[in-house]
């Protein structure tokens, strides 16, 4: 690769590392005890209960805007996570046609147990990098988030 990359090789090159990284996080999160890749939730419903763990309460409009799903869909999904007995519902004491959402215990435990499974991943991943290199990496990645942030 020369020096100057343009966004066209860029994006070619990301094009065909990609796959590979997420082929190989695939793998080493099988081997975890990851409850996604155990086909234990879906993608979609690991996203919710991530959002309200960092958020601890949220109401049903808030978790669809968070998502970009309609609210009909969210609805659908908390449903589901509700019957899976990992989110509850809570309704407001003065109003009890608001109702919030929040994770039960169950939840939680998915949600620790998941991160440090990606955790350990991504440890494995950057272990051999420099300390300078993982914080132009991380950089990046957070340049890359404010940059879409800004796009919703």
């Amino acid at each position: 690769m020369s020096d100057k990359l343009s966004i066209s090789s860029f994006s070619e090159e990301l094009i065909s590392t990609i796959p590979f990284i997420a082929r190989y996080v695939g793998l080493a999160l099988n081997r975890q005890s990851d409850p996604l890749t155990k086909g234990q939730m879906t993608l979609p419903q690991f996203l919710t209960l991530d959002l309200l763990n960092s958020n601890k309460t949220l109401m049903m409009k808030d978790i669809a805007g968070a998502l970009y799903v309609s609210l009909p869909a969210a609805t659908g999904m908390v449903k589901r996570l509700v019957g899976m007995k990992m989110v509850k519902r809570v309704y407001d004491k003065n109003d009890r046609r608001v109702v919030f959402i929040s994770l039960t215990e169950s939840g939680i435990k998915i949600i620790v147990r998941a991160k440090l499974a990606r955790k350990k991943i991504i440890e494995e991943m950057f272990g051999n990098l420099s300390d300078k290199e993982r914080k132009i990496y991380l950089k990046i990645i957070q340049k890359i988030k404010n940059n879409l942030y800004e796009k919703k």
